[in-house]
């Protein structure tokens, strides 16, 4: 069923993929390892709210959009969950 939210999520994505793209170009080793990664996805996907999405790796940029076809690296789970991971407290 559609929300007021899916509107939002290409405006969302477009503003993902552009920090992401301005993190990367801060660290060059990281652009670096992004050679070795091309065409690689990852699937993150959210249940609460429902939110998927996946990044991938194309021409040494990440790339935000829609899940598209199965991909190299799927994550499932909760917001609280997913930031539980994050290195630090």
């Amino acid at each position: 069923m559609p929300t007021p939210f899916d509107a939002l999520k290409p405006l969302a994505g477009r503003a993902l993929e552009v920090a992401l793209n301005r993190a990367v170009t801060l660290d060059p080793d990281t652009r670096a390892a992004l050679a070795s990664m091309d065409g690689r996805r990852i699937s993150l996907a959210l249940e609460s709210p429902p939110l998927a999405l996946e990044i991938g790796v194309h021409a040494g940029y990440l790339q935000v959009g829609p899940l598209l076809r199965e991909a190299d690296l799927a994550v499932r789970g909760t917001i609280g969950g997913l930031l539980g991971q994050l290195p630090f407290p």
